[in-house]
């Protein structure tokens, strides 16, 4: 996938884990909607991503043409809102989200969905990360919720 629009728990998640460099070398651009820059840097002020947000070049802010309806956002965040809506707008875009509901949404609408676990899969499979269970270790110390028995089988996919 050359693009991937991004929610802000992925990012802040990979930055806190130390790992944030290895999406601009999953993907040839890494979309980041208005509301989810507005997200993050509404955020701590010792927090990684808020920090690196305004000196990440590779990071593309965008915005949505017409913004969105107030229903648009009901059952969702604004931020996971605006990454469905991007891709749904831009054909061949994948999006980064962790929240289930918004991740069940995208599948819904027929998005590549990625979840942080999973964008650490695919850098384990490209040969990125030395790893798996290593940088889950990191994004799970970072503060991401994850199941162990779904590291655990993701890792055994993996042959680790």
């Amino acid at each position: 996938m050359p693009v991937l629009v991004c929610n802000a728990s992925p990012l802040i998640t990979l930055a806190k884990a130390g790992l944030l460099d290895l999406l601009p070398r999953l993907f040839d651009e890494v979309c980041v909607p208005a509301a989810v820059m507005a997200e993050i840097a509404r955020g701590p002020v010792d927090d990684p991503m808020r920090n690196r947000l305004a000196s990440t070049a590779w990071l593309r802010p965008v915005r949505l043409d017409a913004p969105l309806s107030p229903l648009a956002v009901w059952q969702l965040g604004a931020g996971e809102a605006e990454v469905i809506e991007f891709a749904r707008l831009h054909p061949n875009h994948g999006v980064a989200l962790d929240d289930r509901a918004a991740r069940r949404a995208a599948h819904g609408l027929g998005l590549t969905v990625y979840g942080t676990l999973s964008l650490l899969a695919l850098a384990r499979r490209r040969g990125l990360l030395p790893s798996f269970r290593q940088a889950a270790d990191a994004v799970v110390r970072a503060g991401l919720y994850v199941q162990s028995s779904l590291v655990e089988a993701i890792a055994v996919e993996l042959g680790e």
